[in-house]
């Protein structure tokens, strides 16, 4: 178990930034041993993060963040905040490259424990079985090169840091990014196309939150990257129609199932992850998608 410190969350005020500070406020108020206070960070949105202590910080800033990290001295750092798919290029290497690097370095440089959040996007999809940590990355679009060279240079710059390779996240009680956009164009009568011959593993966020936190305080001796992913492989258009169900979003059936293999340069097909280590390590279990919405439907 980690010492007395800190916790500092960046991208406190995003999807998994917000449900991972109410996860750490749980965690250290189990653990009160650590003497641990959280602290978020956010770039834009300060009224979305979870916890109540926050700092304004734009990673791409490398004497921004050396300055914080440096003041605040965490015990630990888990860094999540990225610029997001469809996003600028140049923001995109910006704040996931370079912000990336300038993390891990503030990291190494006062001995915080660093947790990296990844992406199963740094690998093609072509290699037709579930990928493990060894895997180099064969990125094929701009967010998972984006997200492939921050793996590198979180790598280079803090030996001892954990990068942490996810799936699709979503939540049952907080609509995911994907289903939202789907929804809002369902509402507009836009047509939604969802591929049926795309696999990934989507992981909820209670299960992302507790795998990054052991990661932080309790497994702090791993290093290199550990593949998080939900024990449930389903296509994009399967997951699509189930968190759409869930959500009862009106128009959902109207959704169509078209093949990515059928469009010029597609997107990775098949993005199955294996877990075995990160579950075996941990002491885990991530259950899949209809699991997790059955444990929430029941209460």
């Amino acid at each position: 178990m980690q010492g007395t410190g800190p916790l500092l969350i960046t991208g406190g005020s995003g999807y998994l930034g917000r449900h991972l500070g109410l996860c750490a406020a749980r965690y250290a108020e189990a653990h009160p041993e650590l003497g641990c206070e959280i602290v978020a960070t956010c770039r834009e949105h300060p009224e979305r993060v979870t916890v109540p202590r926050m700092r304004s910080l734009d990673v791409s800033d490398a004497e921004a963040v050396r300055a914080l990290v440096h003041e605040l001295a965490p015990v630990a750092l888990v860094h999540t905040a990225a610029a997001n798919p469809g996003r600028d290029e140049s923001l995109m290497e910006a704040v996931n490259v370079e912000g990336s690097r300038h993390v891990a370095e503030a990291a190494r440089d006062v001995g915080a424990r660093l947790v990296h959040l990844s992406s199963d996007v740094v690998h093609d999809g072509k290699k037709g079985k579930p990928y493990v940590e060894e895997d180099p990355p064969t990125a094929a679009s701009g967010y998972g090169g984006s997200k492939a060279r921050a793996e590198g240079a979180v790598a280079a710059a803090h030996p001892g840091a954990a990068i942490v390779r996810v799936s699709l996240l979503y939540d049952a009680a907080e609509m995911d990014r994907g289903t939202g956009g789907f929804a809002e164009r369902l509402g507009a009568g836009e047509p939604v196309r969802l591929f049926s011959d795309v696999e990934r593993q989507p992981i909820s966020l209670d299960s992302t939150a507790d795998a990054l936190l052991a990661l932080a305080f309790e497994f702090t001796d791993y290093s290199g990257v550990l593949n998080a992913g939900g024990r449930q492989v389903m296509s994009r258009e399967a997951f699509g129609r189930r968190m759409l169900e869930w959500w009862q979003v009106p128009g959902r059936e109207r959704v169509e199932a078209v093949k990515a293999a059928d469009l010029p340069g597609p997107p990775p097909l098949d993005l199955r992850l294996d877990c075995t280590r990160a579950e075996a390590l941990l002491g885990m279990t991530f259950p899949g998608v209809d699991e997790v919405l059955e444990t929430a439907r029941r209460g």
